[in-house]
Order: C-alpha cells, then structure tokens, then sequence
C-alpha cells in the first residue's frame, strides 16, 4: 500500500521552511516533492532520527536536505515496518544480549590485561634496539645516588673478589650458550635499605653492601648474580616499563578525563596490574637462577638458605597481593621441589 504524508524540508544550511510532500512507496522507495528537492530514494541512502515517543523522525537525504512530517504517526509507523533493526537497537531491548554482551566485553579486557598486554610488552621488549637499551639504563643509572646509593664500603680487595665470581659466572653462563647483547656488569654500593640487589634496564646488576654480607658464602652471591641476570636474559625491566606504558595509555582512555579522581583510577589499575606482572618476572628469574644451580650443583640450596637470611634480615609481614615479589615461602617450596640432578 502506498501512502502519501506532507510536511516540509529545509535545505541544508537554512533555516526556511519548504513544503513538501512524501510518498511512502513499497521495499523502502520514498518519493520526494518539493520547490528544492525532489526525486526517488531508498530509505538505506538516507539518515532517519531515532524514534522517540510519537515525535516526527527526520530523514535527511544524500544532499542534506531535510524532510520533517506534519503526520508523524504514519511516517513512524512505515519506518518501522521499513527500516531494519540495527544490532545497537536490538541489544537496548535484550537484557539477555545486553548481559551476553557485557561478560563477553570483560572477558576480553580480561584476557587482554592478563595474557595479551604481557605478550606483547615481551615480543616489543624482545626487538627494542641496544643503543636504547643503554640510554634507558643509563637515565636510570643516573638517578642511584637520589636514591640512596653512595660507594662502597667494602675493602677493594672484597670487591675484587666479587668482580671475579661475577666475571666467572658469565663464563659459565656463556658455556650454557646463554649470552647477553650488552656484556652485563657488576657495580657494588652502600644502601641506606639495607640488603638488596636488583638489575637494570642494560645489564647493570647491583648488589649492596649489605646483601654481599648478608651471604654465608659466595655461592648464595652467585644464586643473586643469576637471578639478576635472568631479568636481564629475559628483558624484565623494559618489558615491565612498556607494559606500565601501554597500561596508562589504556586505563587513561577508559576514564575519559584528567580529574583527580581518574588519575587515582588510573594509578591504581597500572599498580595493581604492574604488582601481579613483577610477581611473575621474579618466578621466571627464581627458574632462571634454579636451572643453572641445578645443573652447576645438582641442587638449588644456596637461593634457598639466601631467602632464608633475607627472610629473617627484614621480617616482613607484608600481605601477598601488596608486595611486587611472590611470597618467600612459596618461593623455597617451588625451589625445593624442582628436579635434582644427579652427579655424574
């Protein structure tokens, strides 16, 4: 059934009313007169206004001409039965798709924050150039004496004797066809935090005075060389600072804006995420310095009598989720029950 509706268009940029007149053909075909437009159209080539209530929905054409009915409940009606029904249309009048389409929306983000985010970070850590590599570490080099770092105390002699074990270590780690891009390199310092140990960005490893005295031996030194190492190996610090990018990126775009109360949101999503990243780069450098142990000594005892010490040196009573490191505990059980190897 054809229907005819009148109304009036305004051209675009205009604000003078024209009269006009609408046919309302069969499969979607309108039919426009008027003194500035006019011609045939499918209701797809042109802009139709959501429909509220029984208010009168514009259609704008191709041109920007626009067509406004005096009859808006035929017009209405033959759009409804003419126009077809987007997927945003057909979620707002579906609780169950809208819920569908909400879990399926989280489990995404979830996935991507969880799993995507850390691969990527790693692929990106894994390409960056060396000469970046040197300048990150280097700016953050720069910052160790703001931090509270000053030389060491020890005699030269025992600093000596450090950098060999340190050069020796490499050595070994070379003959497992482990080698690193930048040679890594050994720097002792006085700490006002006591015993600690940690590595940057370009193969700088870092032990305080207090660690290095902390130790029974050197072979427990040795256990710290390799776990710094294996952040080195695995590019743990540029992986965590491009993650703690992209994060920001991210968590700044879903807030929308720069209140304070989206700042707070922001660094609190970047720090809960980042602490669950770092918990995960240690394990992996535990199994770094594990396997060599393992294979050097048949036996992983020196990490773990060396957590022991540090266990009882700072006596944390830190909840698990708060800390950047796994739990101490979980750690030696996980070291205790990998594989010896037997002497040969």
């Amino acid at each position: 059934m054809i229907e005819k509706v009148a109304g009036h268009i305004l051209a675009p940029k205009q604000a003078t009313k024209y009269p006009a007149t609408l046919v309302l053909g069969q499969n979607g075909m309108l039919t426009l007169s008027s003194e500035v437009h006019a011609g045939q159209f499918q209701l797809d080539q042109t802009s139709v206004t959501d429909a509220i209530g029984s208010m009168a929905r514009h259609i704008t054409f191709a041109s920007g001409h626009v067509f406004i009915s005096s009859d808006p409940v035929v017009l209405n009606q033959w759009l409804k039965k003419h126009s077809h029904k987007s997927l945003i249309d057909q979620f707002e009048k579906s609780l169950g798709l809208i819920v569908i389409a909400t879990l399926v929306s989280l489990t995404a983000l979830y996935f991507s924050v969880a799993h995507g985010i850390p691969a990527a970070s790693k692929a990106i850590a894994q390409v960056i150039p060396d000469t970046v590599i040197e300048e990150v570490g280097e700016q953050t080099f720069s910052l160790i004496e703001t931090m509270g770092f000053s030389d060491s105390k020890l005699t030269q002699q025992r600093q000596n004797e450090l950098q060999q074990l340190f050069s020796l270590t490499l050595e070994k780690l070379q003959q497992q066809q482990i080698t690193f891009t930048i040679t890594p390199r050994l720097l002792i310092y006085q700490s006002e935090d006591g015993a600690n140990a940690f590595a940057l960005a370009d193969g700088h490893i870092i032990l305080t005075d207090d660690m290095i005295k902390l130790a029974n031996n050197d072979q427990q030194l040795e256990a710290v060389i390799l776990h710094e190492l294996g952040h080195v190996h695995h590019r743990h610090v540029l992986t965590t600072l491009i993650q703690s990018s992209i994060l920001s990126v991210a968590a700044a775009m879903i807030v929308g804006d720069a209140s304070g109360i989206s700042d707070m949101l922001v660094s609190v999503t970047v720090l809960g995420t980042s602490l669950t990243y770092s918990r995960d780069h240690e394990r992996e450098a535990d199994q770094f310095a594990a396997s060599l142990l393992t294979t050097w000594y048949h036996h992983t005892d020196s990490i773990i009598d060396l957590y022991r010490l540090l266990q009882a040196e700072h006596n944390l009573d830190m909840p698990d989720w708060a800390s950047t490191h796994p739990n101490i505990e979980e750690r030696i059980e996980t070291l205790k029950q990998l594989p010896v190897i037997p002497a040969q």
